[in-house]
């Protein structure tokens, strides 16, 4: 909790008072971070006029903050933080009787805020706000939840409880002594224009920065050596640290998969402590423990699926002595290349545009009408987001329609419910009106969309393994890694025709270069697949009496339909699981009759 430095947030202060938790204060005295957080997630300097405190992951450099303090006049100073000191934080400050807080561009730690007795307060998460001011989930954003592959922008970056406003990641928030709150811009994407030799270096360092955030302090460091390019990276460039290391490797059932062979290859070739290879029967499997995939988690996300096997995999790595758990997730989001990369690259140099898109064609089988339609394609955002509005069906997953819009299609299963896809076409066009883009254009707007999707189910992720022990770490998400992939030419970072060039070239002389060539791509999908039908009895309570149903949002007998008998052959499992998991979120805060979604359940039907 973030309160302002004003005798009215003592209430709220209160409130939470008989939870024994941690508090820090103001420079006045009055108290100004409450929660609980492993001690050496904070980093605290205070001085007489000033406090900075620094959660989380950050570079040695943050040690000599103290020094500076004595410069420092007011919020902007903030500014300048950031700029030095490597890793993926919050950022809290309190001087002047104002307070300034910040989460992570990527959206892997974020604020919240909600006004209570008249006082605005920020927190690190929207469901403690929502018990403090009696919120109930917004029914069309749980709507927007259903959508697959993504939900989009904006709707994506709002809260699910009424009343609770999340804090955009470009962001900060700024509570005054008055208990009113202003949210001011502090960055915006950089252009891309860095030619792909110059951005290697920058890449190279800010990665290798990441990782000694993560290593410098020595021990036991533990990181996901999957076999592919992002997570290898890392597990080499922890080799050079101070921390002894411990790799581990999740094997698929599925024979195509060669994650396996590159990921022993790589083993073979790091000096560490030891590497585990797991065979998925030494794991719950996916969706295991589906009842309680939902729980402690503030926000609906996708991380269910994997909840009961990251918990076994935590407390074996802290049996282990691990301190910290690095994974290559966050690799993908911000090196690889989105199809609208095509609709960008081809205006400023249409040559080079053309040639990609003809690799992307042959990738994805697309129809050339089709490609060259959406090509020409120029309306704006909010006319993009307007027009997607009117036609929320489902496309095939045979589609060979080029989509080179500005995000993924939002798009609705058919078991909900057409008052609810109305409800939620109204919600997306009245936000056309007035939402901005992340970015000028499609291709970096579509990149920032996907990079905060992924964030934030691995933030979810990072909490479930803390809870076991050893907390994951994403050195992909840091701020500094996500600006140097942003700022090299979208051709050179990311071509059809050479997998992620930009890490391939940044690890060079790192990695072997063996390892550096890898073109393949590991899939789940068998296994994934697997875990559902191997949990067919949870599936049959779980859509016995739905609470979405109550809620009016979707046929029950329709998702029935789709579980047990065949799911429609031109939808994907991703349809089918983010509803799943939307109703295992929604059980998880439906424990008592007095709780926020039960009372929501209750006015509907009435």
């Amino acid at each position: 909790m973030i309160l302002p430095d004003t005798d009215a947030a003592l209430a709220a202060a209160a409130a939470f008072n008989t939870r024994a938790l941690d508090v820090l204060r103001h420079p006045s005295g009055r108290p100004w971070l409450l929660g609980r957080w492993r001690r050496d997630d904070l980093a605290l300097f205070a001085g007489p006029d000033c406090s900075v405190a620094i959660f989380g992951e950050a570079s040695s450099s943050a040690r000599g903050l103290a020094n500076r303090l004595v410069d420092f006049r007011g919020l902007a100073d903030a500014d300048q933080l950031g700029a030095r000191i490597s890793g993926s934080y919050h950022l809290l400050v309190s001087v002047g009787g104002k307070v300034r807080a910040q989460g992570t561009l990527s959206g892997l730690r974020r604020v919240f805020h909600t006004t209570h007795e008249g006082t605005t307060l920020g927190c690190t998460r929207s469901d403690v706000l929502a018990e403090l001011v009696d919120a109930a989930p917004d029914e069309e954003l749980l709507a927007a939840q259903l959508m697959a592959p993504g939900v989009p922008y904006p709707l994506a970056d709002q809260s699910v409880w009424r009343g609770v406003h999340s804090v955009p990641e470009d962001s900060y928030l700024v509570l005054d002594q008055d208990g009113r709150a202003k949210v001011n811009r502090r960055w915006t994407p950089p252009d891309p224009v860095l030619a792909l030799r110059d951005g290697v270096p920058l890449m190279a360092e800010a990665l290798s920065d990441a990782v000694s955030v993560r290593t410098q302090y020595g021990g036991i460091v533990s990181a996901d050596l999957s076999g592919g390019m992002d997570s290898t990276s890392l597990c080499f460039c922890a080799e050079r640290g101070p921390a002894r290391l411990v790799t581990l490797t999740r094997l698929s059932t599925d024979p195509a998969n060669d994650d396996g062979t590159w990921a022993r290859e790589a083993a073979a070739q790091l000096d560490s402590d030891e590497h585990l290879f797991v065979h998925p029967d030494e794991l719950p499997g996916f969706y295991a423990g589906l009842a309680r995939a939902g729980e402690d988690m503030d926000e609906p996300v996708l991380t269910g699926r994997v909840r009961a096997e990251y918990e076994v995999v935590a407390r074996w790595l802290r049996e282990r002595g691990s301190r910290v758990h690095m994974s290559g997730e966050g690799g993908d989001q911000i090196l690889q290349g989105r199809p609208s990369f095509m609709h960008t690259i081809v205006r400023g140099s249409p040559l080079t545009g053309l040639r990609h898109t003809r690799g992307y064609l042959a990738q994805n089988r697309w129809h050339w009408r089709s490609t060259i339609r959406a090509l020409a394609d120029n309306r704006s955002f909010g006319q993009w987001l307007a027009d997607s509005a009117a036609d929320l069906s489902p496309r095939s997953s045979h589609d060979k329609e080029a989509q080179l819009g500005w995000q993924a299609p939002p798009q609705l299963p058919p078991w909900v419910l057409p008052e609810a896809v109305d409800r939620l076409a109204r919600r997306l066009r009245g936000e056309a009106g007035r939402a901005s883009p992340l970015a000028p254009e499609r291709a970096q707007h579509s990149v920032l969309w996907t990079i905060r999707a992924g964030a934030r189910l691995d933030r979810h992720l990072a909490e479930i393994t803390a809870a076991h022990g050893v907390p994951m770490s994403f050195p992909f998400y840091d701020d500094k890694v996500l600006e140097a992939a942003l700022a090299v030419r979208l051709h050179e970072r990311a071509d059809p025709a050479t997998y992620k060039p930009l890490l391939a070239g940044a690890m060079r002389g790192i990695v072997p270069d063996g390892l550096l060539g890898r073109s393949t791509k590991g899939e789940y999908g068998a296994d994934v697949r697997a875990g559902l039908f191997a949990r067919r009895d949870e599936l049959e309570d779980l859509v016995d009496q739905p609470v979405l149903a109550k809620l009016g949002l979707i046929d029950a007998d329709a998702l029935r339909r789709a579980c047990f008998t065949l799911l429609p052959p031109h939808l994907t499992v991703a349809r089918l699981e983010s509803t799943l998991l939307l109703e295992c979120w929604l059980r998880a805060h439906t424990g008592s009759r007095f709780s926020p979604v039960a009372r929501a359940v209750s006015e509907v039907n009435s």
